[in-house]
C-alpha cells in the first residue's frame, strides 16, 4: 500500500477480488494481493483449483485497516523476508471465523471466532487457516504500540479472548473500525490510532503468563510509564524516574538495556515523536516549531532541530510545509 502521508487522516479502500479471474491464476493473483496489502510471506495451499478470495484495506492514520475473506492455507514469514522485508508493524489479526492459529517465538496461540492475536512482522512468524476465513487485520507501526509494551516479544502469538475484558472492547472497536469507510480528518485519525494502541496494550497485558522475568518486566512498564507521563519536563532524569518507581539508577539503566535501547536515546525518541505529531497536528498550526519543543520537553530549539533532522531527515519546517501544505 502507499506510504506517503494523506491529506486526510484515511483513504479509500482498495480492493484485491480474485473471483473475476481464470481459476489458474486465482492463487497467484492471491500471493501478489497478500504482498502489497501487507508483508511479503509465502503461502501454501493444499490443493490446485479455484481459490476465490478478497482484501479490502485502507489506512486510517498510521494504521492499516483490513478486511480478508479467503481459503484454507498456511501463511509463512521466514527469517530472510523478515530481515531484509517491510518490518516495523505489528499485525493484530481478529478471525470471525473457527480454525485460526499463529505462531511466533515458540509460542502458538489458537483462536476462536472474535478472539485476536498479535505478530511482528520484523521476526518469522507463521498463521494456518484450517477452512475458509473471514478476518479482520489491522497493522499498527512499531512506534505506536511498543512503547507502551513493556516487552514486545512477550507479547505476540498470545490469544486475547474477545468475549470480556478489555479485549472485548478492543475487539469491538477493530470491528466498528473495520466497518467504517467515511473520511476521518488527520488529527482524529492519529487520536484514534493511540486510543487504539492503548487499549491493546491493555489487553496484552492481562494475556502475558506470569514468568519469572514479569517483576522485572513490570518496573520496566513503570519506567515507560512515567516518562510518557513526564515528556513535558525538562528536566526528566534517570535519577528522577528511578526515585518514582523506586528503583536504584543504576538498576533503571540495567532495565532499559533488556529493552536494546538506552535511557536517553528512549526519552529522546519518544519526544521527537511526539513533536512530529503536533508539527502535522491542523488544530496546532497556530504553534511556532519553538512552542512545540519546548511543550515537549525540549528547552534548545537548536537542539531539537538537529535532532529532528537526524531522525527524520528534514527540518521541523519542511517536515510540516510539507505535512500541512
Amino acid at each position: 500500500m502507499a506510504r506517503a502521508r494523506p491529506t486526510r487522516g484515511s483513504t479509500p479502500a482498495r480492493t484485491w477480488d480474485t473471483s473475476r479471474l481464470p481459476e489458474a491464476e486465482q492463487f497467484g493473483f492471491w500471493q501478489e494481493a497478500v504482498r502489497q496489502a501487507f508483508v511479503p510471506v509465502s503461502l501454501t495451499r493444499q490443493r490446485d483449483g479455484a481459490f476465490p478470495s478478497a482484501v479490502t484495506a485502507r489506512r486510517v492514520g498510521p494504521l492499516a485497516v483490513s478486511t480478508i475473506s479467503s481459503q484454507k492455507q498456511w501463511v509463512r514469514r521466514s527469517e530472510e523476508q523478515a530481515r531484509r522485508g517491510d518490518g516495523g508493524v505489528f499485525f493484530l489479526n481478529l478471525p470471525l471465523t473457527e480454525g485460526t492459529s499463529a505462531s511466533q517465538s515458540g509460542r502458538t496461540a489458537r483462536l476462536s471466532s472474535g478472539d485476536f492475536v498479535l505478530v511482528d512482522s520484523s521476526r518469522p512468524f507463521e498463521l494456518r487457516f484450517e477452512r475458509e476465513f473471514h478476518q479482520i487485520s489491522v497493522a499498527v507501526p512499531h512506534e505506536c504500540l511498543a512503547p507502551l509494551l513493556a516487552t514486545p516479544s512477550e507479547a505476540t502469538a498470545l490469544r486475547v479472548p474477545g468475549d470480556r475484558g478489555v479485549g472485548a472492547v478492543v475487539a469491538a472497536t477493530l470491528r466498528g473500525l473495520a466497518a467504517s469507510d467515511g473520511p476521518i480528518e488527520r488529527s482524529a485519525a492519529r487520536a484514534l490510532a493511540d486510543h487504539i494502541a492503548g487499549l491493546i496494550a491493555l489487553a496484552l497485558g492481562s494475556a502475558q503468563p506470569r514468568v519469572r522475568s514479569r517483576g522485572r518486566a513490570l518496573l520496566l512498564q513503570a519506567a515507560l510509564d512515567e516518562i510518557e507521563r513526564s515528556l513535558d519536563d525538562p528536566a526528566l532524569s534517570p535519577a528522577l524516574v528511578a526515585d518514582r518507581i523506586g528503583v536504584s539508577v543504576r538498576y533503571l539503566h540495567r532495565l532499559f538495556e533488556d529493552r536494546g535501547r538506552s535511557f536517553g536515546r528512549w526519552l529522546l525518541e519518544r519526544r521527537l515523536e511526539r513533536c512530529e505529531r503536533a508539527l502535522v497536528d491542523p488544530a496546532r498550526a497556530h504553534w511556532t516549531v519553538a512552542d512545540i519543543a519546548g511543550h515537549h520537553g525540549f528547552n534548545d530549539p537548536s537542539y531539537f532541530a538537529r535532532a529532528f533532522r537526524n531522525r527524520y531527515g528534514v527540518s521541523p519546517r519542511e517536515h510540516r510545509r510539507t505535512a500541512l501544505g
